[in-house]
């Protein structure tokens, strides 16, 4: 039996991870800043804990709490996330900080903290919740893409440096799934009022709004993170959802002229582009790139 980690499991892929790898046989730690709402609660191999991945002492309470009850940890899975939107110049600054603190800062010291027991026990994965976002820069969208930028490149340069211990890294890149994160959108982005960039703000807001609402299961994400941890040799990215799929490969194929091409067509902002006030009346596209978490 397995010891699992998760972090951010109230809600989104990790509860249906927590779920996942307790019919799995595993023994899972579903954390929570606050478990006592916890949907699942009472379910037979689940653990709840509280963690609150920006605060240092609530990491190592809660990781060594797990190693004295448990003796190791066998799989992290990093999954805890926010999703703020608003333009580079718009957004306050705490803003953008409180997105790095949680998406890559928190991430990183969950890591750090259930590293030793592994490279102790000669054996574990540190599996990373990363977005196909952390490919592009979004409009309106950037300190959410920036973090998971950041993220990626962090956990590739972890993964050579902990091999030799036996420890795995790997991280999945979603695209649009229907998670707790939507409710997060409810918000409209900050400083639209007398902004230059309001009218650009609410349309991409609304796109990625609709993006999230009509993604897919995030069971799907579950079950492949599942497999990841099962694999002997994972690779360490792994892009998740048809959409997103075909997004990378056109990126890793597109010239500079052509990813501009379809950043701009996916985001639908040829308008603001052309000086317009706003985008013609029409069918709404689709923007696979606008992803959800947690």
């Amino acid at each position: 039996m397995r010891i699992v980690l998760i972090s951010g499991s109230n809600s989104g892929f990790g509860a249906e991870c927590a779920a996942a790898f307790a019919a799995n046989g595993d023994r899972v730690i579903a954390t929570a800043r606050d478990p006592s709402t916890h949907p699942l609660a009472g379910r037979d191999g689940i653990e709840l804990r509280a963690l609150d991945v920006t605060d240092g002492a609530s990491i190592d309470a809660c990781v060594s709490g797990v190693l004295n009850d448990h003796g190791r940890i066998d799989v992290l899975v990093n999954n805890a996330g926010i999703h703020l939107l608003g333009a580079i110049e718009d957004m306050d600054e705490a803003a953008f900080r409180r997105v790095l603190e949680t998406n890559f800062f928190g991430a990183i010291r969950l890591a750090r903290a259930v590293l030793p027991s592994m490279r102790e026990h000669g054996s574990g994965h540190v599996i990373s919740v990363s977005s196909i976002g952390a490919r592009v820069g979004r409009v309106i969208d950037g300190a959410y893409c920036a973090s998971k930028a950041a993220l990626e490149m962090a956990m590739e340069a972890l993964r050579y440096e902990v091999a030799r211990f036996g420890v795995r890294v790997s991280v999945v890149s979603p695209g649009a799934y229907r998670t707790g994160i939507k409710r997060r959108f409810e918000s409209k982005p900050e400083h639209t009022g007398d902004s230059p960039y309001a009218a650009l703000q609410a349309f991409r807001y609304r796109k990625v709004h609709e993006s999230v609402a009509g993604g897919g299961d995030p069971q799907e994400v579950a079950s492949a993170i599942l497999d990841i941890s099962h694999d002997p040799d994972p690779p360490f990215r792994h892009v998740i959802g048809e959409m997103a799929e075909l997004m990378d490969r056109t990126l890793d194929e597109a010239d500079a002229a052509g990813r501009a091409e379809m950043l701009t067509r996916l985001s639908g902002i040829d308008w603001w582009l052309e000086g317009r006030d706003g985008p013609e009346e029409g069918p709404a596209g689709g923007d696979p790139s606008g992803d959800s978490q947690s």
